[in-house]
Formats: C-alpha cells, sequence, structure tokens
C-alpha cells in the first residue's frame, strides 16, 4: 500500500514537472501547470492518486506559509501612504463586485452568508499571473500596472476577513452576529497576545539564530514561528492563515523582514504548487460535458462583469479611459485565492460539490484566459474604449495647436517622469527645445505652473503628434517601459516623419528588433548600467581609465553599433 502510494506520488511529481516545464516554454503562468497535473493524475481522469490527504496538508501548509509572507509584505505606513490608490480604488472594487456577485448567487437559492464568500472570491484577480507576465512585458512601470498592484495588494489583504467568515457561515442567521462579535474579539485578543510576546521575544530568538550562522536553522525557525502562530490561532476557533498573516506582520517590522522572506519564498512556492494541484484534483472536467452552456456563461459574467464594473470604478477615481480599460482588463480573471475561497468552502461542507464544480471552472477557465488578456491588453482596450478625444484634459488650459506654431528643430519627450524631466534638463543646457507629452493631468498640471514645457495626452496619438510639430522636430525619445504603447509611437513617427531619429529607453530586450527602421535605436539601460558598473571595477582594479573606455566602448559598439562609443 505504502509502496503504491509512493509509486502514484513519484509519477505526480514527474508529471507536475514536465508540464510546469511545458508551460513555461509557451508563455504560461506555473499555476496552469499545477492545476492541469492535479486534473490529469487526480481522481477524475487517470485515477492515479485518489488519496488526497497528504496532498490537501501540504497545500493547507501552502497557503499559510502564502499568508505568512503577505503579513510579512503588510505596512500600515506604507498602505497609508498610497490609500487613495490600495483602500479607495481597491476597497471600492472588493466592495463593489462582492456585492454584485452575491446578489447574483442569492438569485440562484445560494445563502447570504455563503452568496458574500463566492461573491469575494469572484472578485478576485490573480496576483501571481497578472505582475509576472506585466514583467516580462515590459510593463512594469505602466500606469496600469501601477493601478493593477495597488488593488491587488487590496484583495490579498481582504482575502484575510474571507477566511476568517467561512467557519461562521453554518451558523444560525440569528446568533451570526453575535458570534461575528465573538470571532471579531477573538482575532484582537490573539492579535494581542502575539504583538506583546512577539515584540518581547523574537527579535532576541531570531538574533540568537541568526548568530548561529546556519542558513538552515533559520529557515526552519522561521517555518516554525508560521505554523506556531497557525496553531494558536486554531486553538482560539480561528482560522490558521489568520494566524501566519498575524506573525508576518510582526516580523515584517524587524530588520530580519527581507533574510525570512527571501529563505522561505522557495519553501512557499513549493507548497502552493501542490496546493494548485489540489485544486486541479477537486476539479470534475465531465462538468464541461455536462453543462457547457452554464459554464460559457459564468466565464462571461466573470470576465465581462468584472471588466466593466472595474472600468466604471478607476474612471470615478479620476484615471483616463486608455488607463482604466487596461487595468480593468488585466484584472478580468479569477485569482489563486478565489481558488481558495471556493476550495476551503468544499473543505468545510459549505455548498454540494456538483453545485460549486462549474463556477471552480469558471475560475480555472478564465485564469487560463489570463495570459491572454494581460497580453492583449492594449489592443483589447481600443474595443473597450473609443479614444474620441485629442488626448488634451479638459482641466488643463493648454491649447496645443497655439503654442506649436512656435516649435521648430525640437526634441519631443514621450513621457515626463524622472528620465523625461532629466532629458528635457539636459537638452535644455545645450539650448536644445524641447516639448514633453505625459498622461498624467496631475503633473502636467504641476510641472506647467513652474514653467516646463510639457502637454497632457496620449503621445501615440497622431493628431497629437502633428500639433507638437512632429513635422519639424530633430528627433523623438520614448522614456517610458510600456513596449506595445512605445512600438504605436514608432508606427506613427515613421507614418507622419519617415527618417526622423527615434531613442526607445527600455530595461528589457526587445526580440524583434529586425522589424524597426534604421533610425529607431534601443537604449538598454540593463546594459548601460553594465557597462559602468564594469568601467568603474576596472578603474578600482587598477586600470586606466582610457583602457577601461575602450573596453567598455568595444561591448557596447558590438552590442547595438548604431549608438556612438563616447571618448573622453
Amino acid at each position: 500500500m505504502e509502496h503504491h502510494f509512493v509509486v502514484n506520488l513519484l509519477l505526480l511529481m514527474t508529471g507536475s514537472t514536465a508540464l510546469v516545464a511545458l508551460c513555461h516554454r509557451l508563455g504560461l503562468s506555473s499555476i496552469v501547470g499545477y492545476l492541469a497535473s492535479g486534473l490529469l493524475f487526480g481522481p477524475h481522469v487517470l485515477h492515479i492518486l485518489t488519496d488526497s490527504d497528504v496532498i490537501h496538508w501540504l497545500a493547507e501548509t501552502g497557503v499559510v506559509l502564502l499568508m505568512f509572507t503577505i503579513g510579512l509584505e503588510f505596512s500600515i505606513p506604507r498602505l497609508l501612504a498610497s490609500r487613495r490608490l490600495v483602500l479607495g480604488l481597491g476597497g471600492a472594487q472588493i466592495l463593489s463586485l462582492t456585492l454584485l456577485f452575491a446578489l447574483l448567487l442569492t438569485t440562484t437559492g445560494v445563502n447570504l452568508p455563503l452568496a458574500v464568500v463566492l461573491g469575494g472570491a469572484f472578485a478576485m484577480s490573480s496576483t501571481a499571473i497578472v505582475l509576472k507576465q506585466l514583467n516580462e512585458q515590459g510593463e512594469s512601470r505602466a500606469a496600469h500596472t501601477r493601478i493593477a498592484t495597488g488593488i491587488l495588494l487590496f484583495q490579498d489583504i481582504a482575502a484575510i476577513p474571507f477566511l476568517v467568515l467561512l467557519p461562521l457561515i453554518g451558523t444560525e442567521t440569528n446568533a451570526l452576529p453575535v458570534t461575528l462579535l465573538a470571532t471579531f474579539l477573538k482575532a484582537v485578543a490573539v492579535f494581542l497576545a502575539l504583538a506583546v510576546v512577539g515584540r518581547r521575544l523574537l527579535p532576541g530568538l531570531l538574533h540568537w539564530v541568526a548568530d548561529t550562522h546556519s542558513l538552515e536553522i533559520f529557515m526552519l525557525s522561521v517555518i516554525a514561528l508560521a505554523l506556531s502562530a497557525a496553531s494558536i490561532s486554531m486553538l482560539a476557533g480561528l482560522s490558521a492563515t489568520l494566524g501566519s498573516f498575524m506573525a508576518g506582520m510582526l516580523l515584517g517590522e524587524t530588520h530580519f523582514r527581507h533574510q525570512v522572506e527571501a529563505d522561505i519564498r522557495p519553501f512557499r512556492d513549493l507548497m502552493l504548487g501542490i496546493f494548485f494541484i489540489s485544486i486541479g484534483m477537486q476539479f470534475d472536467p465531465h462538468v464541461l460535458l455536462q453543462a457547457p452552456a452554464l459554464i460559457l456563461l459564468a466565464v462571461i459574467a466573470l470576465t465581462a462583469v468584472k471588466g466593466v464594473v472595474m472600468l466604471v470604478i478607476i474612471r470615478l477615481f479620476g484615471y483616463e479611459p486608455p488607463v482604466a480599460a487596461r487595468s480593468a482588463i488585466i484584472l478580468a480573471q479569477g485569482g489563486e485565492f478565489g481558488l481558495l475561497l471556493v476550495s476551503q468552502v468544499l473543505a468545510f461542507g459549505l455548498a454540494e460539490d456538483a453545485g460549486l464544480q462549474p463556477l471552480l471552472a469558471a475560475l480555472i477557465i478564465s485564469m487560463l484566459l489570463a495570459p491572454l488578456l494581460v497580453r492583449f491588453n492594449l489592443p483589447l482596450s481600443r474595443l473597450l474604449v473609443k479614444h474620441t478625444s485629442h488626448n488634451i484634459h479638459a482641466s488643463e488650459p493648454v491649447n496645443l495647436q497655439d503654442e506649436s506654431n512656435d516649435y521648430s528643430d525640437h526634441v519631443i519627450i514621450c513621457g515626463y517622469r524622472r528620465l523625461g524631466q532629466g532629458v528635457a534638463r539636459i537638452l535644455n543646457e545645450k539650448d536644445i527645445e524641447t516639448l514633453a507629452i505625459d498622461n498624467d493631468p496631475k503633473l502636467v498640471r504641476e510641472l506647467r505652473s513652474s514653467g516646463a514645457q510639457v502637454v497632457y495626452g496620449d503621445a501615440a496619438n497622431a493628431t497629437l503628434l502633428e500639433l507638437a510639430q512632429i513635422n519639424h522636430a530633430r528627433a523623438v525619445a520614448i522614456t517610458f517601459e510600456d513596449k506595445d504603447k512605445a512600438r504605436l509611437i514608432i508606427s506613427q513617427v515613421q507614418r507622419l516623419n519617415p527618417g526622423l531619429p527615434v531613442l526607445v529607453h527600455s530595461r528589457h530586450s526587445w526580440e524583434d528588433t529586425e522589424s524597426l527602421t534604421e533610425n529607431v535605436s534601443i537604449f538598454d539601460d540593463t546594459l548601460e548600467s553594465s557597462l559602468m558598473f564594469a568601467r568603474q571595477l576596472l578603474i578600482m582594479s587598477g586600470v586606466e581609465s582610457s583602457v577601461a573606455d575602450r573596453a567598455a566602448n568595444s561591448v557596447r559598439a558590438r552590442d547595438y553599433s548604431e549608438f556612438q562609443a563616447v571618448q573622453d
């Protein structure tokens, strides 16, 4: 029996490795590979692993460690500093979508407390898929990424009260308010107890462990702390995840925070992989054949309703339609915390498995669609929002048409944040006139009041570029990180003024540079930083500065020959 289990577990691990590796080759999230592994090797398809107790135990450990790391990253001062984005926009998104989905579920006969939890599950998006892919696409510093990050941060925090609410759903309706109050008081008591003990014992304990200079002992101690807090929370009648989150919060205030996060991440990621395998094992693919119309409707309701509601909410917070649309699209899918909440509903026996299978299918399918939504967020946003304006903000007293006749032999700077402002300052010192375009109306208003030559708008808009006298410009500089938007600007420049030099700043490599014309150059920030670092290191090692310069210029010329090597 034991031998049979070990062989099956080996098959599961081997198959999971192959499927996750395949997903990486296809550019998909590893989550998809883990879900597919659980589905394939679980009790509904190949029937290889039917005794899932060990899998579920490991999965619960992964969730506990996930909430522990979220607690590590939780910072009240940072939340307050970003309160409009995280607390305001994130809170509005969770509240509105949770209530909307809960209302829809109650019409199908689901009781209100369970409908609220399931509504919260549908309101969640995938942090792991969205942020990883946006970073790979070179959009990590884009406006829509900042909005998405703020909303996802609030979603991670919002998962805690939903997990706390789950065990209370079976409570009689009349006793629910009293039970909620008692649970809240217990949570406060546990937190105060952990805080008092933690503040007195944790620093000394971690210093003692760190003095051993053993990473193994340090990691084991951290995991033991997380599991101990989870156990204390369970003994108090609360969820294990709440206790581990609290422990993470306390450790996050110490200077060991970053080392703790680095040490626990590999172990946590492995356990989380097993969690997603367990989700795949719970999913019955036969429901796809039994109720395809219902599942299709659920997927459309999930992605379309989330997308539209998010678009409206983000617009109400003052963001422009293009940015709001892109933010809404990349968050329209289901997420890992949604899967967690649904799996916990099944674990507590709060709903029949057959009734939840279509909802679980909708969440999983939407996560399979997530890479496509993120990859094509720009063209999809153009379908969602029609760009009818000339991109001059109504509240911005700028008439570019009146100003633009004075511009000639100037440089157009697309993006006027820190890099764009620095570029303009250097060019202006050399008596080269600049005109900057940025899509942040507040920033533009502030900078114009101090005399900066900047206007509000979308630099990819042909009309705006014409008003900026692109036919009389000497060059265009693209200083932001959004590669898709940069390509649009390049295509507009090549159409309006072929041959005009364009310099693009990038922190990521461009795979298809052969499609660019000779007048377009990609400035690889990573390469330049490494060249300057190596040059300084050579000089510190005793190499003459002229020799170090030649070495750096040699590499620079080889990697992008279009740039002229700078000689002293």
